[in-house]
């Protein structure tokens, strides 16, 4: 008997969803261009699935999707106002999934994206815990509780929970706790290095918080909607 080449099974992945309100190319380039600067570690080779609010041609969606790839995004499924668009979407390697549920989270904001809305705590299911170094390139997610690490997270990794996460080793990727919007979330981790840290939408970056508490034992929090970088004593 062959020996089987494959298994099929279910996965949690974590996906931008990016709403196309408006498209005009030059405009839409201009912003998504501020828009990368602001976190191009976070954004940078990051999946999408675009939400179409408005109803676009097909040669419109093809530089949509181009526009998007030249800011190292990558669109994988398209949702939302499709219309006469499938045979492009498949043609393009994407995916239809309109008829799909999905739930949103909050995504890291600028200083000049709203504050990100205050949340019932998600962190009331059960802890996942990894014993084992996470690699860059390697995605791990928490859903609806917290997430223990016990060992380092390597440059290039993402860690995402919906409460708090914990980092037992060196921080060196980037950490997203409260992605369902829980204000109350934090991040612990025992020597930060890290490339992003975001609670509930609010995030900082490495440069900010090499001046904070580099290669110190520290955690994360929100207050008064700004994230607080601090050393544990």
């Amino acid at each position: 008997m062959a020996e089987q080449c494959f298994r099929m099974k279910g996965t949690t992945l974590t996906s931008i969803v990016l709403d196309i309100l408006n498209f005009e190319p030059d405009e839409f380039d201009k912003q998504l261009t501020a828009k990368v600067a602001s976190a191009p570690q976070f954004f940078t080779r990051s999946s999408l699935i675009l939400q179409l609010n408005t109803a676009i041609s097909a040669t419109e969606f093809e530089l949509l999707v181009a526009l998007c790839k030249k800011h190292q995004l990558q669109p994988m499924a398209v949702k939302g106002q499709v219309g006469e668009l499938r045979t492009t979407i498949n043609d393009l390697g994407l995916s239809d999934i309109s008829q799909s549920k999905s739930t949103d989270s909050a995504l890291p904001a600028g200083d000049n994206d709203a504050p990100a809305p205050a949340a019932a705590p998600a962190n009331n299911g059960v802890a996942k815990v990894i014993d084992r170094p996470v690699r860059s390139g390697q995605q791990v997610y928490a859903q609806g509780g917290d997430l223990i690490i016990v060992a380092p997270v390597s440059e290039g990794a993402e860690i995402l929970a919906d409460g708090n996460i914990h980092v037992y080793g060196t921080m060196r990727g980037r950490a997203l706790a409260g992605v369902k919007g829980d204000t109350q979330a934090r991040i612990f981790c025992q020597q930060m290095e890290a490339e992003l840290l975001s609670i509930a939408g609010r995030f900082v970056m490495q440069d900010t918080i090499q001046t904070q508490c580099w290669k110190q034992s520290a955690q994360a929090y929100l207050e008064e909607d700004a994230l607080v970088v601090s050393a544990l004593v």
